[in-house]
């Protein structure tokens, strides 16, 4: 009998692990079908082919494509944190839009990668084009970098 239970629970997650994308949360999970989105809250994880992303609440959008949900358009709220490669892109708030594939955070915004911390208001990330834009919140603000002493090395 467990050994049943341990080959449906391995096809299981190993259906689960070749999933484009998924959504978790602690609290809440509810699915609008009629509506095609997804509102997450508590603990949330989100993870498509390209990155992975936690928050405190979230809302996608997705379309229904041969029998599968393709999130469209990610939103993150409150203590976002975004892991794509070796960077970690942080924030008050956050959506992601697959059209473009950007990622784009508002709010207290940093980037940490293995040789330099950034600084900010606002990140725009093109994930096609390895490409970062890092806004002040004004005139009167700064854009910041921290390097590693070790960066050159």
């Amino acid at each position: 009998m467990i050994k049943i239970i341990l080959v449906i629970l391995f096809f299981l997650f190993s259906n689960l692990s070749k999933a484009e994308s998924y959504v978790k949360a602690g609290n809440s999970l509810i699915w609008d079908s009629k509506n095609q989105s997804y509102t997450a809250n508590g603990n949330v994880e989100f993870q498509n082919d390209s990155f992975i992303a936690f928050a405190d609440e979230m809302i996608a959008k997705y379309l229904e494509k041969n029998n599968k949900e393709i999130f469209t358009i990610v939103e993150l709220f409150e203590n976002v944190k975004i892991e794509f490669k070796d960077e970690i892109f942080r924030g008050d708030y956050a959506i992601y839009t697959r059209e473009d594939n950007i990622i784009k955070l508002i709010g207290g915004v940093s980037i940490e990668s293995p040789t330099r911390i950034l600084t900010g208001y606002e990140l725009i990330a093109d994930i096609d084009n390895n490409k970062r834009i890092l806004n002040s919140e004004s005139e009167d603000s700064l854009v910041e970098v921290l390097l590693d002493k070790n960066a050159n090395n």
